[in-house]
């Protein structure tokens, strides 16, 4: 586990802070990047130290997030325990007795019994804008007998605020005119909605993937664009190219009647929408990106009461393209459904909130949507923006929009996405399986396979994702690579210690890879020198895009030489310091060079 953070907070955290505790019971409301998981932690720690409080439950919406948050809250010396249905019984029987407690409000209510035998004083409350109805969070909040509540969210719709206060306590946002959050706020901030397939839809899904698993060619690619249809656009898109093309469905066989199953909806994103553009009720404007001209009209159907209109471009026989716009910029509409054929040389309307119905992996595309569509109003002009993206949980849709933010970043176009967000999509990509896979017991890319039923090129690529973006790490042993989180070093030691133990007769010559180059290499230095060359390397760059390395073993006269690569991102210390244990190990690691 990673060891004990040095948080500095910021000013506006620290008044949220104070506010917080002098209520007792409290809502901050500040926009998404500001560090509300700081003010939680910082909470968390006061309650517990000034004696307020003697255990605390967290509540996060997802499986990822209660481990990320869990992780933050012991990297800042809280005693945190992550509570999720995927732990074994046992594990969760240990983890209720916790005194921080990080779990969802789903294995909450499941498990409501222990809960109310071991009893908490103190509740945090994140994304507390679902504590209403008759939501999981608003069933753990209104059972819980905590005296002192702290509530954290982005926005209080102005419907829900009586009853968020009703069930967390008084509501106070900072928002992104406040003069200390300016200085750290951009022109808009993105979000991310889930909008999950049911029963019916993973089983097409499912079975779409095992049929492109097994084909070659031509027909794996037309699986792969359905795959694509199904979860970035909906069923009905999907349905709609099954109907016309007879190589898509003999690619399938029978399976491809599974798309009219009475359970498959047309398009599965449609709550999510619903959910947006109640959150952001006061918009002026919302333009809603959608691929297909079909999944389009259905959207437009669907949100006939907001005021829409409907741009699909020439070749969709929708009538005039011109009186299609100029029905876009009347007052009265308040909701924009585009295709990409409808954007082409069309001069869109301004609009406060950009709804991503369809996701892209083209980093072109993906800015041009965004700069197109989120225009600055001058400096600070006008009010905050908003993008959010509807992404369908493990599948090819979240994996596309997290590949469009990482490619438009590496092609050097600024993406005002903040880390909070990235992490959040990582929690609904194809890759957080094999994250938690790693964070059960460190593995190889065999291991992993075994271990989700996967094919082992997808479980490769998804480390290798994973690696290249500094979530995991790996070192070389006889049985070949072996990957872990970087944040959890722990379980490699105690698992693979006899290939991080470093030989006293091996020298190294080793090379750092800065992000920005200009790293110098350390040339046939012993294990003090080396560890110390590259970890003033790591501090100086401020993390490593790489590292090569030749480890030399003199025996008998002999010289044996070991070439070693380490093409991961390391963002930590303990992940370098494994690096140069296992360089230090090559006899060990590697056998005979």
């Amino acid at each position: 586990m990673a060891g004990r953070r040095s948080i500095r907070p910021r000013r506006y955290q620290l008044e949220a802070l104070r506010w917080a505790l002098q209520r007792g019971r409290a809502v901050v409301c500040m926009p998404t990047g500001t560090g509300k998981t700081v003010i939680a932690g910082l909470w968390v720690r006061e309650v517990l130290s000034r004696g307020l409080a003697s255990r605390v439950l967290v509540l996060e919406p997802t499986r990822y997030l209660v481990e990320q948050t869990a992780r933050v809250l012991r990297s800042m010396g809280l005693p945190a325990e992550p509570l999720h249905g995927s732990l074994p019984r046992a594990g969760r029987a240990r983890a209720w007795r916790a005194r921080v407690v990080v779990a969802t409000p789903e294995i909450v209510v499941a498990e409501w019994g222990e809960l109310a035998a071991d009893g908490f004083d103190a509740l945090v409350v994140d994304e507390c804008h679902h504590t209403t109805g008759q939501d999981p969070y608003r069933i753990v909040a209104s059972r819980i007998g905590a005296r002192l509540r702290l509530g954290l969210t982005a926005l209080v719709p102005p419907s829900r605020r009586a009853e968020i206060e009703e069930h967390i306590g008084e509501v106070r946002c900072w928002g992104w005119d406040h003069p200390e959050i300016a200085r750290y706020m951009p022109e808009w901030a993105a979000e991310v909605y889930e909008a999950p397939l049911n029963a019916a839809e993973r089983r097409l899904y499912e079975a779409i993937e095992e049929a492109w698993a097994r084909a070659r060619g031509a027909g794996r690619a037309l699986l792969g664009n359905a795959l694509r249809w199904l979860a970035r656009d909906g069923a009905e898109a999907l349905r709609e190219t099954l109907e016309r093309s007879p190589r898509l469905r003999a690619a399938l066989g029978g399976a491809y009647r599974l798309a009219w199953d009475p359970g498959v909806r047309g398009a599965h994103k449609l709550g999510a929408l619903e959910r947006i553009l109640a959150d952001h009720e006061g918009f002026t404007k919302a333009i809603v990106f959608v691929e297909r001209v079909v999944i389009a009209r259905i959207v437009a159907g669907a949100l006939d009461d907001w005021g829409v209109a409907l741009l699909l471009g020439r070749r969709a026989g929708a009538g005039s393209p011109r009186e299609a716009l100029e029905r876009a910029r009347r007052p009265g509409v308040r909701v924009v459904v585009s295709t990409s054929a409808g954007e082409e040389g069309v001069d869109l309307p301004e609009a406060d909130l950009l709804v991503l119905w369809s996701n892209t992996a083209s980093p072109l595309r993906f800015v041009q949507r965004l700069g197109r569509l989120l225009r600055p109003r001058g400096p600070r002009g006008g009010g905050q923006k908003y993008a959010a993206f509807i992404v369908t949980p493990d599948t090819v849709d979240a994996d596309s929009l997290l590949d469009g933010i990482a490619e438009a970043r590496r092609a050097g176009v600024h993406v005002e996405v903040d880390e909070e967000t990235v992490a959040h999509l990582v929690a609904l990509t194809r890759r957080r399986r094999v994250l938690e896979v790693l964070y059960q017991h460190p593995a190889t890319p065999d291991m992993v396979a075994q271990a989700l039923g996967a094919p082992r090129d997808r479980v490769e690529a998804a480390l290798r994702w994973l690696a290249t973006r500094g979530y995991a790490a790996y070192i070389h042993t006889p049985i070949g690579r072996v990957y872990y989180p970087q944040d959890q070093t722990g379980p490699l030691y105690r698992e693979y210690g006899e290939y991080l133990k470093p030989h006293p007769g091996v020298t190294a010559t080793i090379k750092p890879l800065c992000p920005g180059g200009g790293a110098r290499a350390v040339r046939q230095a012993p294990y003090d020198r080396g560890r110390r060359a590259l970890l003033a390397a790591f501090a100086a760059c401020g993390e490593l895009a790489g590292v090569r390395a030749t480890a030399f073993h003199q025996v008998r006269g002999v010289v044996r030489v070991y070439n070693l690569a380490y093409s991961f991102r390391a963002r930590l210390r303990e992940a370098v310091e494994a690096t140069v244990d296992n360089i230090y190990s090559a006899p060990a690691a590697r056998g005979r060079g």
